[in-house]
């Protein structure tokens, strides 16, 4: 069955894209080549696409066409539609398989592509795995460019200021808010203390989630787990239960704190958590490869400029796809504004703000669910017709 997440389309998009160990030698040797950047000068400041819970840049492949690509420090690959690859033409340089940890794997094909503009940075003989990503994202994603393709540069996350900064400089492990990173499958991970207990937790601005922790270890820690939401995570190979819970106690790393914040579970877990792209809107995040250092820190700009620049999350996820079918409500993430307004698991969308539903694509949902505008859903619910309003 699919599933499209208006809260979490894509949980964790690329924690998830991992190289598996059984796959070719050719294959390992043509994904270790993630391409060039060039720009000039010390750095270059890339506008990330409004309303956008991930860091979503705007892609030039020659051809005119602005294509949406996000930024994902999750991903150990670069990824594109593998329909935009075939009509642009890219060669296809090897195979591979991808897919969430301990899950199945697709095979994929790897392209090579000569040169992309990402505003003023250049990207030379980048390779990308291709798969159907604006079907798996439902329209909202058309590539994804991974950590290792910066792996020379000073990589500095603003989400929540709407910038993504590439520069020359580096990190001093001496900084406040620096910490070191270990980096298994080019991801970077570290240990967080999630109210006395130490878990293993990537970095992953793929996913539009906040704190996520591995399953198994709920019944461990001081957690009130909340009521069942029926969620689903949509991963690369298949999808995982989530619940949701609030912690008794703090969770810290790098000098940061938050006391009793809201967390997720997810089962089959990865074996580790996860911190997205939901905490790090509120943080300004580097990245320094070259030295294995991550700097956390606190933007400066007011709090209220922050908000408002933050897309409304209303808590909801459906069965099918917009576009000449129903939207059925899958399920709903308690306390959220979704659960307040009465939404069910089970509720038929049949219009949204006057307008039938198979007549939206995903881009103009994600849009107005994240946007300000008041919602007015028509439903049908055990075969009465209701209305539900969202301000």
């Amino acid at each position: 069955m699919n599933f499209v997440s208006i809260k979490s389309p894509i949980l964790a998009l690329l924690a998830i894209l991992l190289l598996t160990p059984g796959q070719s030698s050719y294959a390992e040797e043509r994904i270790a080549s993630h391409g060039e950047i060039s720009f000039d000068g010390d750095k270059v400041v890339l506008p990330l696409v409004a309303r956008s819970m991930h860091p979503v840049v705007g892609i030039d492949l020659g051809d005119g066409e602005q294509q949406r690509f996000i930024v994902d420090t999750g991903a150990s690959v670069n990824v594109i539609d593998s329909a935009i690859a075939k009509s642009q033409g890219y060669e296809v340089v090897g195979e591979t398989e991808i897919g969430a940890p301990g899950g199945p794997q697709i095979r994929a094909a790897i392209v090579k592509v000569p040169v992309i503009h990402v505003g003023e940075v250049t990207i030379q003989d980048a390779e990308f795995v291709t798969m159907d990503l604006e079907k798996f994202t439902r329209g909202t994603t058309q590539g994804v460019l991974g950590l290792p393709l910066f792996r020379e540069h000073l990589l500095t996350f603003d989400i929540g200021g709407g910038q993504l900064v590439v520069s020359h400089d580096s990190l001093t492990a001496s900084e406040p808010g620096v910490v070191a990173y270990v980096s298994p499958d080019e991801q970077i991970q570290i240990d967080v203390d999630v109210a006395g207990t130490t878990i293993t937790t990537h970095i992953d601005t793929g996913s539009m989630g906040e704190f996520t922790l591995p399953g198994d270890v709920a019944d461990s820690l001081p957690v009130e787990v909340l009521k069942d939401s029926g969620m689903k995570a949509r991963l690369v190979g298949g999808e995982r239960d989530i619940q949701f819970g609030q912690l008794d106690g703090t969770l810290g790393f790098a000098g940061l704190a938050y006391e009793n914040p809201k967390v997720s579970f997810i089962t089959p877990s990865f074996g580790h958590g996860n911190i997205g792209s939901g905490v790090m809107r509120d943080l300004v995040v580097s990245v320094d490869q070259r030295k294995n250092l991550i700097a956390f820190q606190t933007p400066t700009r007011n709090s209220a400029a922050r908000a408002n620049n933050k897309p409304r999350r209303i808590g909801v996820q459906f069965h099918g796809m917009s576009g000449g079918s129903q939207l059925t409500v899958a399920g709903v993430m308690p306390e959220s504004l979704a659960a307040k307004a009465g939404l069910l698991a089970g509720d038929v969308l049949v219009a949204l703000n006057g307008k039938p539903t198979e007549d939206y694509d995903m881009s103009d949902l994600g849009a107005l669910f994240g946007g300000s505008e008041p919602l007015r859903f028509e439903l049908e619910r055990e075969g009465e017709s209701k209305t539900i309003e969202i301000q």
